[in-house]
């Protein structure tokens, strides 16, 4: 009897452990950057060398904390 009461608590503290967890994992959720591109691709038409081209591409953040771009690379 005492081996399945020991079991049954430990089942309930895994249980409530792991419900514990998940409720401050989505918490935390929106606490982070998202980048978001609408477009995340363009296609140029043709280019004569030398000429200079330029495209805007729109980045959204959809999380709440700043999103700090540190990087950025050519395809």
């Amino acid at each position: 009897m005492k081996i399945k009461n020991l079991f049954f608590f430990f089942l309930l503290f895994f249980l409530f452990l792991n419900f514990n967890t998940s409720i401050m994992a989505e918490d935390n959720v929106n606490t982070y950057p998202s980048a978001y591109l609408p477009v995340d691709n363009y296609e140029f038409d043709t280019v004569v060398e030398s000429n200079e081209i330029d495209h805007q591409f729109i980045i959204q953040n959809k999380g709440t904390a700043p999103l700090n771009i540190v990087k950025v690379k050519t395809g």
